[in-house]
């Protein structure tokens, strides 16, 4: 059993729905690549008021053992930091729902997946569109990164 499951009660195994700090993108080289214009293996994915930039980055790079990597940011027009800070909360609880087919991708691989989620929207209904958008994104990264390795997820 892997560290990411749990035994239930009644005897089956669910994921754990887990965001440790060793999932967080700190680094700032792996964030400043994320967002250099130059580089042609950034990938970007687009819904509604989101914005998803991602990379696979050799694991070296990373100095952790985590598989994937995930930074969040919003811009200034959301004027208070509270608010700033309530949307960021947001997107992290959507993402660690939703991180388990990334995770099983790249649980096996030498390298690891960055992943830059940008809110772009205003505040009003800026959950409901974070709940109804992110989940999307990254399946389609999932469809993305799986077609161009060839590999069956």
């Amino acid at each position: 059993m892997s560290p990411l499951d749990r035994q239930r009660p009644d005897g089956a195994s669910s994921r754990r729905n887990t965001f440790p700090r060793s999932r967080r993108l700190k680094r700032q080289r792996l964030i400043r690549a994320l967002f250099d214009r130059h580089r042609h293996d950034v990938g970007v994915a687009r819904a509604g008021a989101l914005v998803v930039r991602y990379r696979i980055a050799p694991a070296a790079e990373a100095d952790t053992p985590s598989p994937l990597q995930v930074g969040f940011a919003t811009g200034r027009h959301l004027r208070t930091k509270p608010v700033r800070n309530r949307i960021k909360r947001i997107m992290r609880e959507v993402v660690r729902h939703h991180q388990h087919p990334l995770l099983d991708l790249f649980a096996d691989r030498p390298d690891i997946l960055t992943l830059m989620v940008l809110y772009r929207g205003g505040c009003s209904g800026a959950e409901a569109a974070i709940a109804r958008d992110l989940p999307h994104l990254l399946a389609q990264i999932e469809r993305d990164i799986t077609s161009d390795t060839g590999t069956g997820a």
